[in-house]
């Protein structure tokens, strides 16, 4: 049940329709890894610890560097060469002090362990990662929320496929291959702060949907793609790949 600390905290979310005071307490009750301290997962942090999410994990085994700064929001330049992950958790600590923010500083593979986690967020930088990720979320029947954002342009989706073996994964969309994959990264292709801001802002908005809002539609089985140039969002329908070596079986 919510305390007083906590209505007051929490109140211009619970007044909104279909939230409520129910809607406020299963985020509280949700568990969130974060993988990735950056671009991405530096919004996301502050964003998803100021809405109540009740217990946040952070893994991230990067250092802070100054070239970081024009994006990732919850570092700072006396933060410079200190871990991305120990720093954004006292970052969210700051934000709310009444959740649980924990963080490792080692990078994510598919040996770790998720089991305890209900929403994954995916906020990684490279695609054997995000692979990684997607595996062991169909694989122990976890949301997966993945972003991603370079130069002007960002992507989003929500991932069920574990939950739900009509829906697609992440490979259903981009399907491994040994052609030489497109430059992804921002550090050789470039990106805008603004970009992954936005972007890890919809990671959050879906979170908050799924948990507290199930009146409304997932939209698990369709990418977002928003182009920051247009200020357009296209939103397109993903379906199953009936040969998909992760989710087909």
């Amino acid at each position: 049940m919510l305390n007083d600390d906590d209505l007051n905290r929490y109140a211009r979310q619970v007044i909104i329709p279909n939230f409520d005071e129910n809607g406020q307490e299963r985020l509280l009750n949700t568990k969130c890894l974060i993988v990735g301290a950056g671009g991405l997962g530096c919004p996301v942090g502050l964003y998803a610890s100021a809405a109540g999410f009740g217990y946040i994990e952070i893994w991230d085994d990067d250092i802070i560097e100054i070239t970081n700064l024009n994006r990732q929001i919850a570092h700072k330049t006396n933060n410079i060469g200190f871990n991305k992950a120990e720093n954004l958790a006292k970052e969210c600590i700051k934000i709310n002090p009444n959740i649980t923010v924990r963080f490792q500083s080692s990078n994510f593979d598919i040996s770790k362990d998720i089991n305890i986690f209900d929403i994954i967020f995916d906020c990684s930088d490279n695609q054997e990662t995000k692979y990684a990720l997607n595996y062991l979320s169909h694989k122990h029947r976890k949301i997966l929320i993945s972003g991603s954002a370079v130069q002007m342009e960002g992507q989003l989706s929500v991932l069920k496929s574990g939950l739900n073996n009509t829906l697609p994964c992440y490979e259903c969309i981009f399907p491994k291959t040994t052609e030489k994959a497109p430059i992804t990264n921002c550090r050789e292709a470039g990106i805008i702060g603004s970009i992954t801001a936005f972007i890890a802002s919809m990671q959050v908005s879906e979170a908050i949907k799924e948990i507290a809002l199930l009146n409304y539609p997932s939209i698990s089985g369709y990418l977002i793609l928003y182009d920051g140039f247009s200020q357009s969002l296209d939103k397109i329908k993903i379906t199953k790949k009936n040969n998909c070596l992760i989710c087909s079986n």
